[in-house]
């Protein structure tokens, strides 16, 4: 799948596409050419990928949270598996964040969209600097993910949602595919208004009231960080067409890589815990076998552990 920029037709035989290059002009495996799941710093692979190879990507970093997280609740603490702690504080959160949203920016094609996942904790800290990454104008929507469990308090409101930054590579021609995000109108609509109305109603708004996953339901992995299919399944439904690619380097239990498959796109991820990836991997076959009892190609995937450029920097900070 050669870059958009490449002038020539890749249909005419007599004028071949040039291979995909690095960011250092090395040639690169584009995404695309099979999914592939990465462990690894995400930022040695991203530095690997070819330029404008991505259609969409969704970025779960961790959040500054200064928590420890492992598989479920008694292990937490104990023997985690990673950890949102930063020795250097905001700044050197902030530090290692920017260094992979500039390669995340740089894999988009012109018609990509990055939703950046935060909460309170971080995200108008990460807006400045995506502001600067991508340009002002280039933020389309700061989303509210509204749910109803956890965030429970008695000094304060509850905190109960996250916030989803929309950033488009390009301020126009950008992917949104509006009819698969509409809901129904507030009110009745008129016999003699319908027409103009849209039949499948309207744009939904910035709000999204999705519930999180429960423990005892059949997506649940156990995996601390883990977000349901249906958000995943709005935004790749939204903001990308079947047979694209689609990228998550946070990509912890595999939900964009599950819901990625049953919708017919291709991908790439990456992340940096063993256990992750382990995650992952079992529930990308649980759900191929799945999918290919419903007539879907069974899913097919590559875990790839490099190796990677020799310049690597701490997926995360040092204990």
């Amino acid at each position: 799948m050669p870059p958009r920029s490449t002038p020539s037709d890749p249909s005419d035989p007599s004028n071949p596409s040039p291979a995909p290059t690095r960011k250092d002009g090395r040639d690169a495996r584009a995404p695309g050419d099979g999914n592939r799941l990465y462990l690894g710093d995400n930022l040695d692979v991203m530095r690997s990928l070819p330029c404008e190879s991505i259609d969409l990507i969704y970025a779960d970093p961790p959040f500054f949270s200064g928590r420890s997280y492992g598989l479920n609740p008694s292990s937490e603490g104990s023997q985690p598996h990673f950890r949102d702690q930063w020795p250097q504080g905001l700044e050197g959160y902030l530090a290692w964040l920017v260094e992979r949203l500039r390669e995340m920016r740089r894999l988009l094609r012109p018609s990509g969209s990055l939703f950046l996942h935060l909460d309170w904790h971080a995200v108008h800290y990460a807006k400045v600097e995506m502001d600067r990454i991508f340009g002002y104008d280039h933020l389309q929507n700061e989303i509210v993910w509204s749910y109803h469990s956890g965030g429970g308090s008695r000094r304060r409101y509850g905190r109960k949602h996250d916030t989803l930054l929309w950033y488009t590579a390009s301020r126009e021609g950008y992917q949104f595919n509006t009819d698969e995000v509409r809901v129904p109108y507030d009110a009745a609509i008129a016999s003699s208004r319908r027409r103009l109305f849209h039949r499948d109603g309207k744009v939904d708004g910035s709000v999204w009231e999705i519930p999180r996953p429960p423990n005892h339901s059949k997506e649940w992995t156990g995996y601390p960080t883990q977000k349901p299919e249906v958000l995943l399944e709005r935004i790749i439904r939204a903001h990308s067409l079947p047979g694209q690619v689609v990228g998550d380097f946070f990509c912890g239990s595999g939900t964009t890589l599950v819901v990625s498959h049953r919708l017919g796109r291709q991908w790439v991820a990456c992340d940096c815990s063993p256990i992750a990836v382990e995650v992952a991997s079992a529930r990308l076959r649980q759900s191929g076998e799945a999918t290919a009892q419903g007539g879907l190609p069974a899913t097919q995937f590559i875990v790839d552990e490099g190796p990677f450029p020799e310049d690597r920097l701490p997926v995360r900070p040092p204990d």
